[in-house]
């Protein structure tokens, strides 16, 4: 953009206003014109179509992976995974660390108490060779006797959540970051968190394009309550 001092163009009072009016003009309409290129950009990334395909060909590399070892052919320079789920006014929390290649993946599990955030639990995790293995086995398995990531279980793509009852999406053009919702009775889902067969529950998928990296997170919110989260970072 440019100004103009008007009153400094050598011409006629009335060449001067045409002059000026024109540059006006193009000012008005050239800021119209980016603001439209905004507008136009966020409802595209905020639609259903863009979100899909930018979370669902990126999920597919982890959903499904049987062996957790398999992860470091999608991330060769390590990963993080992350699970946590709400029972009985706790959050029990799981994370583990892949950081190089034929080395066991280790991390914790924890029991957090919601209301005061305070650390309640604490074991530590090895997997290697397939198999989970911890300091103290009889409360680990009282805490997470899942034993087992969704992402071990469940095929995700894009054509896959195309077939979900959409519920929201979410598109942030400030940070990049990205969201969306469906309505969805799975049995999959469902059996993997002890629900009832037919239980509806909001599935959800997070990510952001600020995030160089892989770094998604899928969550299960019952009755608006977050009751599940699973994240694999790179």
């Amino acid at each position: 953009m440019f100004f103009v001092k008007c009153d400094m163009i050598k011409a006629t009072n009335s060449t001067r206003e045409e002059f000026c009016m024109i540059v006006k003009r193009f000012i008005k309409f050239s800021f119209l014109g980016v603001l439209l290129m905004i507008l136009f950009g966020c409802n595209e990334r905020n639609s259903r179509a863009y979100l899909e395909d930018r979370i669902g060909n990126q999920i597919s590399r982890v959903y499904p992976t049987k062996n957790l070892e398999d992860l470091f052919e999608q991330f060769p320079n390590g990963f993080t995974i992350y699970q946590s789920y709400r029972v009985e006014g706790k959050f029990i929390d799981i994370e583990l660390d892949g950081v190089e290649k034929g080395k066991p993946i280790e991390g914790t599990i924890k029991q957090i108490d919601i209301k005061s955030g305070a650390e309640e639990k604490k074991i530590a995790v090895t997997y290697d060779k397939g198999k989970f293995s911890y300091d103290n086995e009889e409360e680990a398995r009282k805490l997470w006797p899942i034993e087992k990531f969704l992402f071990q279980e469940m095929t995700l793509n894009k054509e896959i959540l195309s077939k979900f009852k959409l519920k929201d999406t979410y598109y942030n053009g400030n940070n990049g970051s990205f969201e969306i919702d469906y309505v969805v009775k799975n049995e999959q889902i469902n059996e993997f968190l002890g629900l009832e067969k037919k239980q509806q529950v909001t599935l959800g998928f997070h990510g952001s394009n600020s995030n160089k990296r892989y770094y998604y997170s899928l969550t299960v919110e019952i009755d608006k309550k977050l009751d599940f989260i699973e994240r694999i970072e790179e």
